[in-house]
């Protein structure tokens, strides 16, 4: 879903205008206030390198089962791989645990979709052992692509097994242009958002 925006500044991304933007012209997507039309009708495929930003994935980590989801319950394997766009560790009460730090990352998932996931605990601290390793080498997480996989570990507390999420850079990223045209040109922390879900769903690593 290329917007007219888009093809004017040649952006290898898919975003939408902002409130104060004119509408698109070609009306495959126009903003009106706080209420935005969305084209059904576009089909196009994204190009190599192209992130589709029109609405943002939401991806989970379950810790107990192992997985990581998007949404709810749409199983997607042990492992995903991400190219991040932004990091943020806040304070907050998520996913019915009590206030605790947690991680969010803003990030291209492996179909080029703009994602977030929250992450906590043992696997906030991988992820930073990960990037405190690159610091210390003098180069950037951005423009890498990086694994998060969980891994097996047993709990001392009731027998019980769970899952945590270790880090690593596997490659160097394809949407590396287009990720820092984007942070140059639209990102902000609020791009990163924490969805608190119901009380009784604990499922984040």
């Amino acid at each position: 879903m290329r917007i007219a925006q888009a093809e004017k500044v040649l952006l290898k991304f898919i975003v939408p205008p902002t409130n104060h933007e004119e509408p698109a012209s070609n009306g495959r997507l126009k903003n009106m206030g706080n209420m935005t039309e969305i084209s059904l009708d576009d089909v196009s495929k994204l190009e190599p390198g192209q992130i589709m930003a029109d609405s943002i994935r939401q991806w989970r980590s379950d810790c107990q089962a192992g997985q990581f989801k998007i949404g709810n319950s749409a199983m997607k394997g042990s492992r995903i791989d991400m190219e991040i766009i932004g990091a943020q560790i806040s304070e907050g009460e998520f996913f019915g645990y009590p206030l605790q730090k947690w991680l969010a990352l803003l990030f291209v998932d492996p179909e080029g979709v703009l994602s977030t996931i929250l992450f906590k605990t043992e696997s906030l601290d991988q992820f930073e052992e990960m990037r405190r390793q690159y610091r210390l080498k003098g180069e950037s997480l951005l423009g890498k692509t990086i694994r998060a996989q969980m891994s097996k570990r047993a709990s001392r507390a009731n027998g019980n097994g769970y899952f945590a999420v270790e880090f690593e850079v596997v490659s160097q990223g394809q949407y590396a242009e287009a990720i820092a045209q984007f942070r140059q040109k639209h990102y902000s922390p609020e791009f990163i958002r924490l969805i608190e879900s119901k009380p009784a769903e604990k499922q984040v690593a």
